[in-house]
């Protein structure tokens, strides 16, 4: 529920723009390929084209992206990162930096009981967000 709810609210990731997190998450996505299109993009994120072209077209009105169209394909459109968009997949790339060097610190500390124990309750949980 709590996780829900933080995802509700729009947070700035390095620029004055206020993204949610789903916006996020398809700027990272665009960030770890050259160049992208929209049924890619709805591959990879496991959401329908029409969801991908609302969010794609909010993050080209924020200047975050850039829609060029294809030199070998004439329908098709290859989205890539703007400038500003490059800084926010940088702010966020670095955010999960930090999260991850945090949780190295401290199972680094733990013994391997102690880490057995964390991994069954971790996929526990994960067994049930797949029930839910």
């Amino acid at each position: 529920r709590l996780y829900n709810q933080k995802n509700l609210k729009p947070k700035r990731y390095g620029t004055e723009e206020l993204l949610y997190t789903a916006e996020v998450h398809m700027l990272d996505v665009i960030g770890k390929h050259e160049t992208i299109t929209t049924t890619k993009l709805a591959e990879l994120l496991g959401i329908t084209k029409g969801a991908v072209s609302q969010t794609t077209n909010k993050l080209l009105e924020k200047g975050l992206i850039e829609k060029h169209p294809s030199i070998e394909r004439k329908n098709e459109i290859h989205i890539v990162l703007s400038e500003k968009g490059n800084i926010v997949f940088d702010y966020h790339q670095s955010m999960h930096k930090k999260t991850m060097d945090k949780v190295a610190n401290i199972l680094g500390g733990l013994s391997n009981e102690s880490i057995d124990a964390i991994r069954l309750v971790v996929d526990l949980m994960d067994e049930m967000l797949d029930e839910i």
